[in-house]
């Protein structure tokens, strides 16, 4: 039997950064490039798998295939968002709303709006005790637009992005979110409970992707009217051969339609036929092999153990967070996060987690086990005695692992097979 995923020579708890690649999308990538060294000539369409990852994409946060778009990145998503959103910014309502320290590429295509449109970039401070979703409904008054993430990227702290769309909708405000961190692991999110206008997802983190591609749902009161980022023969309805079609003076045969959902949103060029088969994989495993509830329930023993174990060597960590991802904040007497993460990542095995804004960033995935979880806190208490700080003599028990979910093993036929049927619909 062969194992989803490499062996690896450390404790590796930073999936909020990137995941490893399952090795069946390897072999599909694999595969792919193989194609384009021996055979350029046959590489195929590209577009059953593009419609295969609509779908499953689709069916991961309750929407409809429909609904679905491709883009490069997330920064590009967030750009297409705001380019699409500018006429909500009014004399009334000039605020697009993010939260402080959020992620880069869902705040820079907000503040170039703001200043091309004459917004406000309205930030929210991080609340001590941690309640994201009340500072965020208690600053609506005159904004437009919510920027807005389920959880924290830092420490996992959940935004109850429920609760903000009902208001939002109430008020008339466009919700856009960077559902990166949450899609995969840290949660269930569903697009219309929420209400979302726009929700982007890059593929290298809790997605088990490749680099090379962000999906996205757009609503459709968002694609009905909107116009995309760049102008291409897959975006227009009847271009597919429009290299074909005679150019009559001021360009005359080229089609000016888009297509029909929010692929009209899709980027430029072709669907990369390396991208795609390892994505079409990795949400295949996501959806069936692994089964996505049970990652979720299993990521949540994963963090709360870490959370009651940290707790009692002195840590502050947020009471409501995604499962996927912890926050651990050091207390005054113990060494800054920086220095903590810098002595697991020495040990041996080495540990890899993050600093973010003052706190270890700890973010498990399928892969980690309870001897992972060990080895940081182990790490952790030996750090602070180092430093001359005595930790509590023993930190609570971590909540049982019974119901743990171990990834199931592929054979190596299995993978074969779908290597086999990989190529064939390339």
């Amino acid at each position: 039997m062969e194992p989803l995923f490499a062996p690896l020579d450390r404790v590796y708890l930073n999936a909020a950064g990137r995941s490893p690649l399952p090795l069946p999308s390897l072999a599909a990538g694999l595969a792919a490039a193989q194609r384009k060294a021996h055979s350029p000539w046959d590489i195929g369409d590209t577009s059953a798998d593009l419609d295969t990852v609509r779908a499953l994409f689709a069916s991961l946060v309750g929407a409809s295939a429909e609904d679905i778009c491709l883009t490069p990145s997330c920064s590009y998503a967030m750009s297409l968002a705001a380019h699409n959103l500018r006429h909500r910014i009014s004399a009334q309502r000039r605020g697009v709303l993010v939260l402080a320290d959020q992620m880069s590429s869902n705040v820079m295509p907000w503040q170039a709006l703001c200043t091309s449109a004459g917004g406000e970039l309205v930030i929210v401070p991080r609340p001590p005790d941690h309640d994201w979703t009340a500072a965020v409904l208690a600053r609506l008054d005159g904004v437009a637009i919510c920027a807005l993430p389920p959880c924290h990227w830092c420490d996992g702290a959940l935004v109850d992005l429920e609760a903000i769309g009902a208001e939002c909708r109430k008020r008339g405000v466009a919700l856009v979110v960077d559902g990166t961190q949450f899609v995969g692991g840290g949660g269930h999110l569903d697009v219309r409970r929420i209400g979302a206008e726009f929700v982007a997802c890059s593929i290298h983190k809790w997605l088990l992707g490749p680099y090379g591609a962000c999906l996205c749902y757009a609503a459709p009161s968002f694609w009905r009217d909107a116009t995309p980022l760049e102008h291409h023969d897959r975006n227009r309805e009847g271009a597919q051969h429009v290299e074909c079609l005679p150019m009559a003076a001021g360009g005359g045969g080229y089609p000016t339609a888009f297509m029909a959902g929010a692929r009209r949103l899709d980027s430029g060029g072709r669907p990369s036929y390396l991208v795609l088969p390892q994505l079409r994989v990795s949400l295949e495993l996501l959806t069936t092999t692994l089964h996505l509830p049970k990652i979720i329930g299993t990521l949540r023993l994963r963090t709360d153990a870490i959370a009651a174990r940290a707790a009692a060597l002195g840590f502050d960590v947020p009471p409501h967070r995604s499962a996927s991802i912890i926050g651990l904040r050091p207390s005054a007497a113990m060494p800054d996060a920086a220095a903590l993460v810098a002595s697991l990542a020495r040990r041996s095995p080495p540990v890899v987690v993050s600093e973010r804004f003052g706190a270890i960033r700890v973010s498990p995935h399928v892969y980690n086990t309870a001897a992972d979880v060990d080895h940081l806190i182990d790490g952790l208490r030996d750090a602070i005695a180092a430093a001359g700080h005595a930790p509590p003599a023993a930190a609570a028990a971590p909540p049982s692992d019974d119901f743990a979910f171990t990834p199931p093993e592929i054979s190596s036929e299995e993978q074969m097979r779908r290597l086999a049927e990989m190529r064939s619909r390339l």
